[in-house]
């Protein structure tokens, strides 16, 4: 790939089609320093794999983020699973869930991100666009559908959105169904992964403070990119449990009672993984 057709995060570029309202220099500047424009394109720049999913481990690597993998030996590239993940953090699992999925299953999977992570091109053929904040177009919903007839294994974050602090606790958000739903019905066994690790007291501050507020949106979100780079020279923990199959989500259980039943076996996970409890 030549170098003028590497894609490039440009701020200026996105606010003009987003925002019908010049902003404040000051503020645009901002903005770029968070969301670390320049780090990004660097790394993209100088990626060997610049776009496909050789860039996950380039953006690892770059960010100097390593992590360990237990329950490897749950694994079969041969099964059509659906990966039920708890979300703590962000950028960090996404990169380091891309990265394991390379080394098992190549290029085959596949996550529903939010509409905007979508457009990050580097690895937008692996993203499926959703709305996180309401019903979902017809476009996505048969882009969604497609996603789970595919062959291709499917990482879901049933939460949504990253943990909060509650009550002094560093919590997971309430899960929702669908993944239970989309199991049954394209008979996909799940998986149950944990994360490990948390994003900062900042972050925990502003995602609070928007709830106190009644905002639409987290404004701790504009922090994800800077949460990433705080993450340097750390290791974290991915544990795969053992699948669950398709046929275990009988009527016996609601489907939201089966997704809280997969969650508790994805905060299980957690033990003996030797960091700090995050959900």
């Amino acid at each position: 790939m030549s170098e003028n057709k590497r894609f490039k995060i440009d701020i200026d570029e996105i606010l003009k089609a987003k925002v019908k309202k010049k902003l404040p220099k000051f503020l645009v500047n901002f903005l770029k320093r968070r969301i670390h424009q320049e780090e990004i394109n660097h790394c993209i720049e100088h990626a060997k794999c610049p776009q496909g999913v050789g860039f996950f481990d380039e953006a690892l690597e770059y960010v100097d983020i390593k992590y360990e993998i237990r329950g490897a030996e749950n694994l079969d590239p041969s099964r059509r699973c659906i990966f039920a993940s708890n979300h703590p953090i962000g950028g960090p699992e996404a990169l380091i869930m891309g990265s394991v999925m390379r080394k098992f299953y190549g290029e085959s999977f596949r996550v529903p991100v939010n509409n905007i992570l979508a457009h990050f091109h580097p690895l937008a053929e692996f993203f499926v666009p959703v709305n996180m904040n309401g019903r979902q177009s017809r476009e996505i919903s048969e882009g969604l559908t497609r996603m789970f007839e595919s062959p291709y294994q499917v990482l879901v974050y049933p939460a949504g959105k990253c943990a909060r602090t509650e009550k002094g606790k560093v919590t997971e958000q309430p899960w929702k169904k669908m993944f239970i739903t989309q199991s049954r019905k394209y008979e996909r066994d799940v998986v149950p992964v944990h994360m490990s690790g948390y994003n900062s007291k900042l972050f925990m501050r502003l995602t609070s403070l928007s709830k106190f507020l009644g905002l639409k949106f987290n404004i701790g979100m504009f922090m994800l990119v800077d949460e990433l780079f705080k993450k340097r020279g750390k290791t974290f923990v991915i544990t795969f449990g053992k699948p669950i199959p398709y046929s275990t989500f009988d009527k016996s259980k609601t489907d939201q009672q089966w997704a809280n039943m997969v969650r508790h076996e994805v905060e299980k996970l957690q033990e003996g993984n030797g960091q700090e409890p995050n959900i």
